[in-house]
């Protein structure tokens, strides 16, 4: 990035008001910025009390962490000194001070989240319609899901304390009932099934509600401190790592594959083959693909392409196709992948056909906390080659923008990531116009499958997805799948 000065105070407040965006990629691309202005000697100074500024004027506790976690990816000579982050702190909470310990070495921690909640609800109190209503719009549903399951195991009313920390923060901050945003998409589209997730207002409130309520359990109900710690940790915007990605160009590894497929009665087994042939002489075959399809043909759509290790008798089942299991890292208060392989044994990804089974070379990195500004990669999965296909142990390391398995300072494999016409919307079910590829070093490639199990053989999964609709209705789905050995290419 060119190194920026600055005549006056508005283009940083300009910068510092996308963290505050609507659409996490923008909030996403403008930490980089920041972070990168932190790192230059000419802007640091205006950049730090920009920074410094904008987040003492922050009046709820997920706005307070989204700063804080900016100062995570950042270098600890480039942050602010403690005493003067600490002190602009207005929204106290429990994962304000995981963030701050992780900043600053442990007993950094502000405190004063103990009282930062809104006390017990009033007799006879019930969530608000509304509450109930975009619970599971403004924030993804899982987080309901977890409180439920929170209620059944201890019998604690958590549902209805966050609906209450809900409704005094909306009452406090005046924060309007806003739903879906329209103004981001074409109306009937968003009718007809194509969606988007979006930041607003409600969302920061809906967010800091439920990091208000574990205030309250921890002090009221005796949870303990670390266990609200791990149902807290997701509302981290920022993980290292993740947030290093570059958003390449096109890799020259995916070929005219998406061009070939959005042709409706295109040959799937004659491009696999034709696509396979070019992939074994590269230096980094790739291992698993997922791509948007040409936008002036197919805006909503998608290819896959994965290799996978299969059993010789090993056929489709009819009612789905293959895919990469999310296998998931627990990174903890850590809040990096740096460094992180989860061993994962091949029986454990190994999937049934109508007849014998497969298991992917690649799988798909899912971390916890995962970085919900970066949410948007996750969405089409993050191919990262399985352990099992590899000659011993590996570690992520995020440099130049891609996402590395390394032994030593060799690259065993690579997962980069771009974007094709990208938009924030997508239809359910779908994702929006990222791609990303999986690649793995010629010699391991060429050692497969008898590395992992000479019984087994190496096959290529290939799937298209395109959503369409006529004129009125809703965008329907159009699958079409295919499997080829790679012997028989």
């Amino acid at each position: 990035m060119v190194a920026m000065t600055f005549a006056s105070d508005i283009p940083l407040a300009l910068l510092f008001q996308r963290l505050s965006w609507p659409i996490g990629m923008v909030r996403w691309r403008a930490a980089r910025a920041i972070r990168e202005l932190l790192a230059n000697e000419p802007t640091r100074t205006p950049a730090t009390q920009a920074l410094l500024s904008f987040l003492k004027g922050r009046r709820t506790e997920s706005e307070v962490c989204s700063i804080l976690s900016v100062l995570t990816v950042t270098n600890e000579k480039h942050r602010p000194d403690i005493d003067d982050v600490v002190g602009r702190i207005g929204c106290p909470s429990i994962l304000a001070d995981v963030l701050l310990d992780s900043l600053y070495g442990e007993g950094a921690a502000l405190g004063g989240w103990e009282t930062a909640h809104s006390g017990d609800p009033p007799l006879g109190f019930q969530p608000d319609a509304y509450f109930m209503e975009q619970k599971g719009a403004h924030l993804p549903p899982n987080f309901y899901n977890r409180l439920i399951r929170l209620e059944r195991n201890t019998g604690l009313p958590f549902v209805d304390q966050w609906a209450w920390e809900w409704q005094s923060l909306c009452a406090a901050l005046g924060t309007k009932f806003t739903r879906y945003a329209n103004y981001f998409g074409d109306v009937s589209e968003a009718r007809a099934g194509i969606v988007g997730q979006y930041h607003q207002r409600q969302t920061e409130v809906f967010r800091s509600a439920f990091i208000r309520t574990f205030a309250y359990a921890v002090t009221t109900w005796g949870m303990p401190l670390e266990s609200a710690v791990g149902y807290l940790i997701d509302h981290v915007p920022a993980v290292g790592g993740l947030f290093d990605l570059e958003l390449n160009r096109k890799p020259d590894c995916l070929g005219n594959i998406p061009a070939l497929c959005v042709k409706e009665h295109s040959d799937l087994k004659g491009i696999v083959a034709e696509w396979v042939r070019e992939n074994r002489l590269k230096d980094m075959p790739c291992v698993s693909l997922v791509s948007p399809l040409p936008a002036e043909e197919a805006r909503y759509g998608d290819v896959y392409l994965g290799a996978f290790l299969v059993t010789p008798d090993f056929e489709l089942r009819d009612d789905r196709g293959l895919f990469e299991p999310m296998t998931l890292t627990q990174l903890g208060t850590r809040l990096s992948v740096d460094g992180f392989i989860q061993d994962i044994e091949l029986a454990e990804l190994k999937e049934n056909g109508k007849v014998g089974w497969a298991a992917p070379v690649c799988s798909s990195l899912l971390s916890k906390p995962y970085g919900y500004w970066t949410a948007d990669l996750f969405s089409i999965g993050m191919p990262v080659v399985a352990p099992y296909c590899l000659p011993g142990p590996a570690r992520i390391r995020a440099a130049d923008g891609t996402l590395r398995l390394v032994d030593r300072e060799a690259t065993l494999a690579s997962t980069l990531l771009w974007n094709d016409v990208w938009t924030p919307n997508h239809p359910k079910g779908g994702s929006t116009r990222c791609g990303a590829v999986a690649q793995l070093s010629r010699k391991l490639f060429c050692a497969l499958p008898g590395s992992v199990d000479a019984d087994l053989k190496l096959a290529w999964f290939i799937q298209t997805r395109v959503w369409k609709r006529e004129k009125y209705g809703d965008f329907e789905l159009i699958e079409r799948r295919d499997l080829v050995l790679d012997e028989a290419i």
